[in-house]
């Protein structure tokens, strides 16, 4: 019985036009939830559990994931109990009074400071010119990982103004994003080195970033570069974080909010927001001026 109710949400998130990063995330979320159910609880139907139980799971990975991984779960769970609802499969809905792990913004590891920016700069370019060249997107673009998996040749314009044409990314929104006179250079590098390769599958491939075994570079291949820099340079480095050091280096430079939304494909200004959080030294600075020493 689970198994349909499962399917049917899968449905019904295809129906809604989510991605299917999304969709796979959601339904995995809820087949563990009904694991969980029916290891812990010996209940094998999800139509009637109550509030107790996604608060005990709830509290069993508390520990185990960090606040944002554990909201995507909760976030998960709640849609698939409002599906049910809808549908009058429930007559209430056991998640609805579930809150929300709270995070605590911590403005000094949103963004890297200007040492750690040319650590990870230096790094990546001993690393080689594709290594190099992932980490200017992220650090000169703003990309996301998944944006770069997805990138082909013919999204990078390298003539007149250099311009990325990022396509059908978070909510299939698309937006174009000037690439940066250092990024520029990075990307020619990495396009020399690309051309070299005597692959039949990497010669045919559309994809700009190819790997060793496949025409297309996944997203978690990238975001693994990322974390043998950090290994190797012992900053706490992932990719959001160099995207957040993006908008904080535009943010210095006084780009509007509405401009700043559109290069980093937000749909709403209040997510664009979140970046405008002054740093403590920013803070400081500002509160010693008035000081009367």
């Amino acid at each position: 019985m689970s198994s349909n109710l499962i399917d049917l949400f899968s449905d019904y998130l295809e129906f809604q036009d989510r991605s299917q990063k999304t969709i796979k995330s959601y339904v995995d979320t809820i087949r563990d939830f009904n694991t969980w159910l029916i290891e812990t609880k010996d209940i094998s139907d999800l139509k009637i559990i109550a509030f107790k139980e996604i608060r005990d799971y709830r509290d069993a990975l508390i520990n185990r994931y960090a606040p944002a991984s554990l909201n995507q779960k909760l976030c998960a769970i709640k849609a698939f109990y409002r599906f049910l609802l809808q549908r009058n499969i429930i007559t209430s809905d056991p998640s609805e009074t579930i809150k929300i792990q709270k995070i605590s913004d911590n403005i000094k590891s949103q963004y890297l400071t200007r040492a750690e920016e040319l650590a990870v700069m230096s790094r990546a370019k001993m690393e080689g010119a594709k290594t190099f060249c992932i980490v200017m997107l992220l650090l000169k673009c703003g990309c996301r990982p998944s944006e770069i998996s997805k990138l082909k040749l013919n999204d990078v314009v390298l003539k007149g103004d250099p311009t990325l044409i990022i396509k059908n990314s978070k909510r299939n929104k698309s937006r174009y994003v000037p690439i940066p006179a250092d990024t520029v250079v990075a990307i020619k590098d990495w396009l020399t080195l690309r051309n070299q390769s005597n692959k039949i599958y990497h010669q045919r491939s559309d994809y700009f970033f190819t790997s060793q075994r496949a025409e297309k570079m996944g997203e978690r291949a990238i975001q693994r570069v990322i974390e043998n820099i950090a290994k190797k340079e012992s900053i706490h480095l992932y990719c959001t974080r160099l995207r957040c050091s993006y908008a904080n280096d535009l943010i210095k430079e006084k780009i509007p909010v509405n401009i700043l939304a559109s290069l980093m494909g937000h749909e709403n200004l209040s997510t664009t927001g979140r970046y405008l959080l002054a740093s403590e030294h920013d803070v400081r600075k500002y509160v010693n001026k008035i000081s009367e020493i």
